[in-house]
């Protein structure tokens, strides 16, 4: 019953939220003369193409006892805001693909929240968007185990089976913990980096 309560009183909070947030713009990724526009305090960022379609499913990299699987998935209206002192100060709303992932690392399962049901407004989430005058998917990649996030691009492969680029990249990350948790000699990522080829399973 505490639970039941718990999540109507989350369900509410996120009602709430999302009506005082209105849409006050929309600008279209397929048209690259809105590029400009896709940030603006209120806007909504529309996939009206269905540019997102190519990359949704599971994908995964196996090799050198390494099983790296990436789930990609389609969320519409998803609410980018910046906060202050509790306050939002700005927000805009884009359709993005979102990442769920597992890892195993020689018949040890490090992380899997494939199955994992997505709550709008979770933070610290995964997400990348693909505009027009690009041919590949951008956005951030987060390392739920160490709580590191990347910059992370995905490129469709023009090939049979269907596969991607998938590059995290070392250059552009950022960090969730205090910085003197990273210093344990430790990989910064725990799942491969870099140009990996990856496979759609699903």
């Amino acid at each position: 019953m505490r639970f039941v309560l718990l999540l109507l009183m989350i369900l509410i909070n996120f009602e709430v939220a999302i009506a005082q947030l209105p849409v006050t713009s929309t600008t279209s990724f397929s048209n690259p003369n809105h590029e400009s526009e896709h940030g603006k305090n209120g806007n909504y960022a529309i996939d009206t193409a269905n540019e997102r379609n190519q990359y949704v499913g599971l994908w995964e990299y196996n090799q050198n006892g390494t099983l790296f699987q990436v789930k990609m998935e389609k969320v519409d209206q998803y609410l980018n805001q910046g906060v202050y002192n509790g306050n939002v100060i700005n927000y805009n709303y884009a359709d993005v693909i979102m990442f769920k992932y597992r890892l195993v690392k020689n018949g040890v399962e490090i992380y899997n929240d494939l199955n994992q049901v997505w709550f709008p407004k979770s933070y610290n989430t995964s997400i990348a968007t693909k505009i027009s005058s690009a041919n590949y998917l951008y956005g951030s990649f987060i390392d739920q185990t160490r709580k590191v996030g990347g910059r992370v691009s995905i490129t469709k492969l023009n090939t049979t089976p269907e596969k991607i680029i998938f590059d995290v990249s070392l250059g552009g990350y950022y960090f969730l913990n205090p910085p003197g948790y990273y210093d344990d000699n430790q990989p910064l990522f725990t799942f491969p980096t870099g140009g990996i080829e990856m496979v759609k399973i699903q």
